[in-house]
């Protein structure tokens, strides 16, 4: 007898576009409520970015925010004040206080905005306590727990929304609609990737987000104060999905396509050393940081249809901003890096 993730390796998977507005049995998700009433764990600059534009609908009220720095709580409470919106519970303390939050009857959904190594036992804990989760990328960072939260939903019937921005470009959309409408033929070869300079955001003088100095961790302040720890501990394609969602998307994968196989291979670090004696001085304590992340990783997959799809991850290097997408077929192809189609 097959097993559950037998099947699920093999069978379609329908209705995660839906996670967020329709039940299992295709029912509206909020019946009750005018608003669709919402909290959010994490109102860092991305959870301050996605309250920005929750405070600017009428359909939805922002019932309670948690954070564990008062800075950041205070700007997101100033975010209310000048939207003229009812001030929110506030949540602060430890790094579970977000639990305190999730006791809340009345909040029918979360957003989780915080730290990657967080993503994980924040959304089970969601939905455990019986709320649908948006989460931000990159969520779960092993295997086995990306079936833990297959196996909570199931059990606690509640859904989880990957909140993979880049699917939402308007050009990827306008690609999108070009591949449905046939314009490429049968797909090839695709690409995309996370090629983006953040070498300023890994440091900063700890006083500033996205200051000039050479400072992590606990000496941080913002994404420095955690991103760049995983530099330090990882080395492998550490945030693929800003250029995997959009192309998976494109050819159908857990919707009658799958992935066999990745090869993955690693470059040799030299970005943020250079970064730290550049700004700090050869003499700083953190030139003599062993930084195990690749400046380049590239990441090739082979899927069951036939396609093959590239990656590549590489932000400790001087450069400009691209996700490096490129989706080709029998009949032509995209590129983002000039814009064209041909």
């Amino acid at each position: 007898m097959k097993t559950r993730r037998d099947f699920l390796k093999t069978s379609a998977i329908a209705g995660t576009g839906l996670a967020m507005t329709m039940s299992s049995y295709g029912s509206p998700l909020f019946s009750g409520p005018e608003k669709v009433r919402v909290g959010i764990i994490g109102v860092g600059e991305r959870g301050r970015s996605l309250l920005g534009l929750l405070l600017n609908r009428d359909d939805v009220e922002v019932s309670a925010i948690c954070d564990i720095e008062p800075i950041t709580l205070g700007k997101a409470q100033k975010q209310f004040t000048d939207k003229g919106k009812k001030e929110p519970q506030v949540f602060i303390g430890d790094d579970h206080s977000y639990r305190k939050l999730l006791e809340l009857k009345e909040l029918d959904a979360v957003l989780i905005c915080t730290p990657w190594r967080w993503h994980f036992e924040m959304a089970v804990d969601s939905m455990n306590a019986g709320k649908y989760v948006g989460l931000e990328v990159c969520g779960a960072q092993t295997v086995q727990q990306c079936w833990d939260l297959v196996d909570t939903h199931e059990r606690t019937g509640t859904h989880l929304y990957f909140m993979e921005n880049v699917c939402y470009r308007r050009d990827v959309m306008a690609v999108m609609n070009m591949v449905r409408q046939n314009l490429f033929g049968e797909l090839i070869h695709l690409e995309g990737g996370y090629q983006h300079d953040l070498r300023h955001v890994k440091f900063n003088d700890g006083k500033s987000a996205y200051g000039k100095g050479v400072e992590f961790g606990e000496n941080g302040y913002s994404e420095s104060a955690w991103r760049t720890q995983h530099s330090v501990d990882r080395n492998g394609e550490i945030y693929p999905t800003h250029g995997f969602g959009p192309v998976a998307k494109m050819i159908d994968l857990d919707a009658g396509n799958r992935c066999l196989h990745l090869t993955s291979t690693a470059s040799k670090s030299r970005g943020l050393h250079n970064y730290v004696a550049d700004k700090g001085g050869k003499d700083h304590p953190n030139t003599k940081v062993d930084f195990k992340l690749g400046d380049v990783v590239t990441t090739v997959i082979q899927t069951a249809n036939g396609e093959t799809i590239m990656l590549n991850h590489d932000t400790n290097l001087p450069r400009p901003y691209s996700l490096g997408f490129r989706v080709q077929g029998e009949k032509g192809l995209w590129m983002d890096i000039n814009n064209s189609i041909y």
